[in-house]
């Protein structure tokens, strides 16, 4: 797959390629994601960073233009490694019952988007202007295919426009409610309680799969 090509204002000056090189970057992205939770991405500056991760300001414009460009690689690696985790895993869930399967699931995306709930959920809220260049390394994006092929196994009769569909309003409306609860935590719904509604609500609108032809219309209830 060719790596995602991004305005100039936002894209990377440089991709590391010696181990040493890596290990500087990761630095920068780190303590720059550690800035920005903490005190907000509008009070971090590029000097900051810089001198906070213990590199020269050089070494931060050799690999990023700016500090969008910086905030711009850590919502993409974060996206990446929850990828990953998904893709991963529906390999393994292949072979369970649905309903066991979708639950698994909804248990791993709310542990991926835990784990790096800033820079999925808050880093473009900070940062707006990233959102176009941010969406084709979107997490709901990257993981499209992995939930078609899912899907596409259980109802492998369903019209392939009618599956589309159903991944995307399942990535746009759980990853949102996800990236909310982990927000608010309200008191009167646990963690466990929150991924069972999930895996109820996903369960339900996939299998209304069975009630469409492969025409891809829906077949009306009867009454």
């Amino acid at each position: 797959m060719p790596p995602t090509v991004f305005s100039p204002r936002f894209a990377a000056r440089k991709r590391p390629r010696q181990k040493r090189s890596q290990i500087v970057v990761n630095r920068i992205l780190a303590t720059a994601t550690e800035l920005f939770q903490q005190d907000g991405y509008a009070y971090v500056s590029t000097n900051r960073i810089a001198e906070s991760a213990n590199v020269s300001i050089g070494s931060i414009y050799q690999y990023f233009a700016n500090r969008e460009s910086i905030a711009l690689a850590i919502y993409e690696a974060a996206s990446s490694r929850a990828a990953l985790a998904v893709k991963r895993q529906a390999i393994e869930l292949m072979g369970l019952p649905l309903e066991t399967a979708i639950r698994t699931h909804m248990h791993l995306l709310f542990d991926v988007a835990e784990k790096d709930r800033y820079a999925l959920f808050q880093i473009l809220n900070e940062v707006p202007e990233l959102r176009e260049a941010a969406e084709p390394i979107s997490f709901d994006r990257l993981i499209h295919h992995a939930h078609y092929m899912f899907i596409q196994q259980h109802f492998s009769a369903a019209d392939p426009l009618a599956i589309s569909r159903k991944c995307y309003f399942i990535e746009k409306t759980v990853i949102s409610a996800v990236g909310q609860y982990l927000d608010e935590r309200p008191d009167f719904l646990t963690r466990e309680a929150a991924v069972a509604e999930v895996a109820q609500f996903v369960h339900r609108y996939v299998t209304s799969l069975q009630n469409e032809p492969a025409g891809g219309e829906e077949i009306p209830a009867a009454i």
